[in-house]
């Protein structure tokens, strides 16, 4: 027996879904519309998981440190690991001294500060926009009549 017809969630035409997937499948067998649906799956699953992408890329890096640093203590006919270049930081967080957090906190522990600190430059730059957007609306509003006091 064949499956009721189901309307694309993409393209909204009728179509008839694979016997396989039956009432699971939610869009026709287009490339475009399996395209797209497989786009907003991916951006649903980002959206509840935030934080798994900046996670995977510290684990990779330490991973890639932790090779360099036992492949640099191997045998000299081995050829050598380079570890993972420097995250790319603003000009402000430059001055700081990362080589050192580095002999201190290990690799991953470097990463996860310079991120940390990324994150608060961040959000400090949206607080001052929001500030300066509040105080030319405030200036707008009650802002001087022309007159002299």
């Amino acid at each position: 027996m064949l499956p009721k017809k189901k309307k694309c969630t993409e393209c909204r035409k009728k179509f008839r879904p694979d016997p396989r997937i039956k009432d699971r499948q939610v869009a026709c067998g287009k490339a475009d519309c399996q395209r797209k649906r497989r786009a907003k799956t991916q951006a649903n699953w980002r959206k509840r998981n935030p934080s798994y992408q900046a996670s995977y890329r510290l684990t990779k890096r330490a991973a890639a440190a932790t090779a360099a640093e036992k492949k640099g203590n191997g045998r000299a006919d081995e050829d050598p690991v380079d570890p993972p270049p420097p995250l790319r930081l603003p000009p402000a967080l430059a001055t700081f001294p990362w080589d050192f957090a580095k002999e201190e906190l290990g690799f991953a522990g470097a990463d996860l500060l310079s991120l940390l600190t990324l994150v608060m430059v961040r959000l400090v730059r949206e607080v001052k926009d929001e500030i300066l957007a509040e105080s030319a609306l405030f200036m707008q509003v009650y802002g001087p009549t022309g007159r002299d006091p």
